[in-house]
């Protein structure tokens, strides 16, 4: 059921890119100021997640919504509905853990450019890295529970979805 989930979440092209994108920049933000770790930082962290569980609900909403003719379709061959609710969160889930996965390749390739430009003698000296892994793995498990939340509250609208729909015709 998740291969399915991550294959229709790559079939929505442009939406998949533009959130993973959104999540890689707010979890990048975010352990950034993690790490900082001062007073005005963490207000700022307060307000990325508030972001964040606003942009899961629009991602979760998104996918409820453009999608009903293919739940309903899902739904007349046999899913159940625990089945669409595990193939959206699959879809939820896998764009979050993307974003994780680029923010975590980007800190390591910079981390890796700092100590060769040290080494080459290019850099007196290597200040500490970027952000740490813990930061940015605690952040992003964060991000997770957020968009887990969002799932639990759209949940109700994709229950609400009738099979009668995929069964409409297309002109009306």
């Amino acid at each position: 059921m998740w291969r399915k989930a991550i294959l229709l979440s790559l079939r929505e092209k442009k939406v998949f890119i533009v959130f993973t994108l959104i999540y890689t920049t707010l979890i990048f933000l975010t352990s950034l100021f993690i790490d900082l770790g001062s007073d005005v930082a963490w207000y700022f962290v307060y307000i990325f997640i508030g972001v964040s569980l606003f942009l899961s609900l629009l991602y979760a909403w998104i996918l409820v919504s453009r999608k009903r003719r293919v739940w309903a379709t899902f739904k007349c061959i046999g899913y159940t509905n625990k089945n669409i609710l595990s193939l959206i969160s699959g879809m939820i889930l896998f764009t979050t853990l993307v974003g994780f996965f680029i923010v975590v390749e980007v800190l390591f390739h910079y981390t890796a450019a700092l100590a060769y430009l040290h080494s080459e003698g290019f850099l007196s000296s290597v200040n500490e890295i970027l952000i740490g892994l813990l930061p940015v793995i605690f952040t992003s498990a964060l991000f997770i529970i957020v968009q887990i939340i969002a799932f639990i509250l759209v949940y109700r609208k994709v229950l609400k979805v009738r099979p009668i729909i995929a069964l409409k015709k297309v002109g009306e």
